[in-house]
């Protein structure tokens, strides 16, 4: 059976592998380029957008056809004419294509670990590429155990929209949405509260990136002794009490206006709050995020067993 679902699945593999080498090599040059200038972005933004929605594209193209094609051509009909199982047959098929989409993704995210890292430039430059802090989303995203567990869920995905819909396109096509949904969903209401986040505290200003040097998720003045907001209230920039109290003091410089905010937040008992996931936090939300998508992955696997027995008369 693993040679029968190699011949069936090898065009799609292939094209998979091939992209991914055509990216490796686009890789390998651009960040062997940024020996020669530092200071300048040998990319375009848009290859950053490409590197977030790779393995959406990946999986899905892999998974989408692995079962509906054979169901939409009706192809399945010869495995099972050999007295082969349901099971079996669809067993043998996911394990060679996780397996080699698994291990393509994984190389893939070595490489990356060592682009985004020849790549990066001083966030001084405001380049919007990285700038060597990679448990911010843009560097996140793109690194780590998070590039296999989302080319995984989406290729299992895939497998299980083309399961129940029986159309590869079709499968293909419902499962972008799906899978965006997803990412931006953990990306934005998960992902910051996996791990405890870290707060800088101070009288006057909020805190910059020298100073957090990490993922900055909220920032607000908050009551002395407070690190988030009391419950059923937000953050909130300026109060009316330290708005009003800095309407009433002269400021004639960017120094002073700053020896102002201390002032008031002193007289107001108030704190500039800026709360962050340090860089340090990087691997524990690397594993909580991509545990959560293989979690769901091993979900849709089960889907895609039980849509085989519906599907398939």
């Amino acid at each position: 059976m693993t040679w029968v679902a190699w011949r069936v699945q090898r065009a799609q593999l292939l094209a998979g592998v091939l992209a991914c080498a055509a990216l490796a090599a686009f890789l390998f040059a651009t960040g062997l380029s940024m020996g020669h200038d530092p200071t300048w972005k040998y990319w375009t933004d848009g290859v950053t957008v490409l590197l977030e929605v790779l393995p959406g594209l990946l999986g899905l193209g892999v998974g989408a056809p692995l079962v509906a094609a054979e169901l939409h051509q009706g192809t399945e009909r010869l495995a099972f004419s050999q007295s082969v199982s349901r099971r079996h047959w669809l067993s043998a098929k996911l394990l060679l294509a996780t397996g080699l989409t698994a291990l393509a993704t994984a190389l893939l995210s070595l490489l990356l670990w060592w682009w985004t890292g020849a790549v990066s430039l001083p966030f001084s430059l405001g380049s919007g590429g990285f700038d060597g802090v990679r448990v911010q989303p843009v560097g996140f995203d793109v690194t780590g155990l998070v590039v296999v567990a989302y080319t995984l869920f989406a290729f299992f995905l895939g497998t299980a929209l083309g399961a129940f819909l029986r159309r590869p396109g079709w499968a293909f096509a419902a499962g972008l949405p799906l899978f965006a949904a997803v990412r931006l969903t953990i990306e934005r209401w998960v992902r910051p509260g996996l791990v405890a986040p870290a707060a800088v505290v101070r009288l006057g200003g909020f805190a910059r990136f020298p100073q957090t040097r990490g993922w900055v998720l909220h920032q607000g003045v908050l009551p002395a002794g407070r690190l988030a907001p009391a419950p059923g209230h937000s953050w909130t920039a300026f109060p009316s009490t330290l708005a009003s109290c800095l309407r009433s003091v002269k400021v004639s410089s960017a120094s002073r206006f700053e020896d102002a905010q201390r002032h008031c937040a002193l007289v107001t008992h108030l704190r500039f709050v800026t709360q962050y996931q340090p860089e340090g936090h990087y691997w524990p939300l690397q594993g909580g995020e991509a545990g959560i998508f293989l979690v769901m992955a091993a979900v849709l696997a089960g889907l895609t067993f039980l849509a085989l027995g519906w599907s398939i008369e």
